[in-house]
Order: C-alpha cells, then sequence, then structure tokens
C-alpha cells in the first residue's frame, strides 16, 4: 500500500522539481519510502519557513543505501512528477478566462462613470484578479509551460 509523505523541499530545488528538471530526491530513509508512494513536497525558504507553495510527485524507484557509494540508511528516490498536462491546460484556461473577465470589467469603468456611479469595488476586484494572472504565469513558466 502506498503512503504519502510529507516533506520539506528548498526553495532552489523545489522550483527545479516543478520544472521537470530535478528527478531524484536524497533523503535519510527513515520512512521505509517505497515505489509507488506519494511525496508532497513542502517548498521552505532559506529561513526553514513554508512558503505555502508544494507540488505532489510519484515515487518511480528507490535505490537504498549501502551500495554504488550511497551511505547505509541513505536512499535515492526516483520522482515522476505530479503536475500532469490537464491540469496546466486547465491553469492555462482559467488564467485566459481570467484575464477576459478583467478587460471587461476594465472596458466597463468609463460608462459606469458617466452614469455618476462609483469604480472603486470593480477595480480593486479587477486588480486583486490581475495577481492571481500573475502566479499563474508564474507558475506555467516555472514547468515550462508558457
Amino acid at each position: 500500500m502506498s503512503k504519502l509523505h510529507a516533506i520539506k523541499i528548498q526553495t532552489k530545488h523545489f522550483s527545479e522539481v516543478l520544472a521537470h528538471q530535478k528527478t531524484h530526491e536524497v533523503r535519510i530513509n527513515d520512512r521505509d519510502y517505497q515505489a509507488g508512494d506519494c511525496l508532497n513536497l513542502r517548498e521552505i525558504d532559506p529561513s526553514g519557513r513554508y512558503t505555502g507553495q508544494e507540488v505532489n510527485a510519484e515515487v518511480s524507484h528507490v535505490l537504498h543505501g549501502g551500495q554504488f557509494g550511497i551511505a547505509e540508511g541513505w536512499c535515492v528516490l526516483s520522482l515522476k512528477n505530479g503536475t500532469n498536462e490537464s491540469a496546466s491546460t486547465l491553469i492555462s484556461l482559467l488564467r485566459d478566462r481570467l484575464q477576459e473577465t478583467c478587460d471587461c470589467i476594465d472596458a466597463g469603468h468609463e460608462i459606469f462613470r458617466k452614469a455618476g456611479h462609483n469604480t472603486v469595488d470593480a477595480e480593486r476586484t479587477a486588480n486583486d484578479a490581475r495577481e492571481f494572472i500573475e502566479l499563474a504565469n508564474d507558475f506555467l513558466n516555472k514547468i515550462g509551460k508558457e
């Protein structure tokens, strides 16, 4: 039966896993890692605090220590990244629809102002939504989908 392991990973390595450049993880084998287990990689900043970013990766192979220069009690976990194509496509589509919505909101500001209405809330909503658009862009860039 496969297990879910929540483990910390430094920002540099986290970004490399997201971009599919880092395909392994060297760990003390204190959790009896097995092929088929899932790693919930939780990004930490240089001070050791969680950033809130996570990615899941499946363990496709475990190379146990005591051989090939790997110390006893350690292991090398081969990773199969959990970010699949359909998730990337969905994020892209949602980002694009959100951009269109922001553009429509912005296009209506002048009409509302001429009618004597305040547009502060609509402007704030569009600006907040653009922060999500930037997050989506950053994520898609990290995983090489943009």
